[in-house]
């Protein structure tokens, strides 16, 4: 019996240890992938366009058609630039229109012409 038991605490622990590594490595998958069509900086004289935000032509995950959203970037959004395997910060200054993003949405989705919704992490692909 402490067999088992010592056996089940061993598997559990490894697959905490194999979550957190994929959660701290950055290996979450993008809900979009898709190229930079258009940028919008925040206009900080307007309570409604406070955020910066990018518009993206691509794919979102379980879609097979091209869709245009824009993706509003906050405070809380990282931005990464990937550079083979390597991961390195980036900010806003980086993204230009035609690079290749991947993004991680959080929040709900504003019904709209184009939706938006909220950037958790984009990574620049290219």
């Amino acid at each position: 019996m402490k067999v088992i038991t010592l056996f089940a605490i061993l598997v559990v622990l490894m697959m905490g240890v194999v979550y957190g590594v994929m959660f701290a490595t950055g290996d979450e998958k993008p809900d979009m992938t898709g190229k930079i069509i258009g940028i919008c900086p925040a206009n900080h004289h307007d309570d409604k366009n406070s955020y910066n935000s990018i518009l993206v032509e691509g794919m979102i995950v379980g879609n097979n058609q091209n869709e245009n959203l824009s993706i509003r970037i906050t405070n809380e959004s990282t931005i990464l630039q990937k550079q083979g395997e390597e991961r390195s910060k980036a900010s806003y200054n980086d993204l230009k229109p035609g690079q290749k993003v991947g993004i991680i949405f959080t929040g709900p989705f504003v019904v709209s012409y184009p939706p938006q919704t909220t950037a958790k992490e984009i990574v620049i692909l290219s």
